[in-house]
């Protein structure tokens, strides 16, 4: 009898991945203003810690070839308006990308849109969408410093290419800076990765392959890496239009994604749960 392969690997990631469907998010209420990042430590107290298993991404190439996430820590507080969650997760460097070739650690969060039981967690499917917030540590970067420029990235490199970045011009003349995408052209080309982004991209899909980004965002993430750990504070609106809306007293799912940048991890190479983790909002 010929086995569908397809439903083996279904059945040994359920395997693999059943230590993650013993977690439960918890997230308590508090007596605070969450509607923008708040680092007082004692907001975390009684917001139990939830271990959260992970695995390599097995269903799309390209793939990673090992798991090098294997575990996320994670809390959740709100306030009845916003919704906030700490993650920690080892890593044995901060990566904020930069150079061609380099990339950046990142985390997401993806909840359903819709009620009832919540769709594939392979990012959605058609008609039943899913709701992601993607931090990345080059999107902090750009928010808190702006974006790196090519003197930044390359301060050796030849004045010509990228004359308006450099106090010496070089022998181009005329430079205005009405002329500056003449020279900068994915700004020309209107590309958002060459403009200085927020630290949180929201993003809807309705499987693989139809991630869109929306401009008008309503969340905020601020990491910070230390003795081979990056903690995560990502704060949403719990009531979200058009996305995933939250309320008190009411349950969702959550699936995680971690992409460590010094590992060549990007795109679809990432570790991910391959099971929703369940939720509770507190009363």
């Amino acid at each position: 009898m010929k086995v569908n392969s397809f439903f083996i690997a279904l059945v040994i990631v359920n395997l693999l991945t059943a230590g993650s469907l013993k977690a439960e998010i918890l997230a308590k209420s508090v007596k605070a203003d969450l509607s923008a990042f708040n680092k007082e430590e004692s907001l975390w107290k009684n917001a139990k810690e939830e271990v959260v298993t992970l695995m390599m991404q097995p269903m799309v190439a390209p793939r990673p070839k090992v798991t090098t996430t294997e575990k996320i820590k994670v809390q959740a507080i709100h306030d009845g308006n916003w919704l906030v969650f700490r993650i920690r997760w080892a890593d044995p460097r901060r990566d904020d990308a930069g150079k061609l070739g380099e990339f950046s650690d990142a985390a997401a969060l993806m909840f359903p849109v819709k009620e009832g039981p919540p769709p594939p967690i392979f990012m959605g499917a058609k008609d039943n969408p899913v709701h992601i917030y993607h931090w990345r540590a080059q999107y902090q970067y750009d928010e808190e410093h702006g974006k790196k420029e090519m003197k930044d990235i390359y301060p050796n490199m030849s004045i010509d290419m990228y004359p308006m970045e450099f106090k010496d011009p070089g022998k181009v003349k005329g430079l205005t800076k009405e002329k500056r995408e003449q020279y900068v052209q994915g700004q020309a080309a209107g590309n958002p990765q060459s403009y200085a982004k927020h630290a949180v991209d929201e993003i809807f899909a309705e499987g693989f392959g139809t991630s869109a980004v929306i401009e008008n965002v309503e969340s905020y993430g601020k990491g910070v890496w230390k003795n081979g750990e990056w903690t995560l504070i990502l704060g949403r609106h719990m009531s979200r239009k058009n996305g995933s809306s939250l309320s008190v007293g009411k349950d969702t799912h959550l699936g995680f994604a971690i992409w460590q940048g010094s590992h060549d991890e990007v795109g679809s190479r990432k570790t991910v749960t391959m099971s929703w983790t369940p939720m509770k909002i507190e009363k």
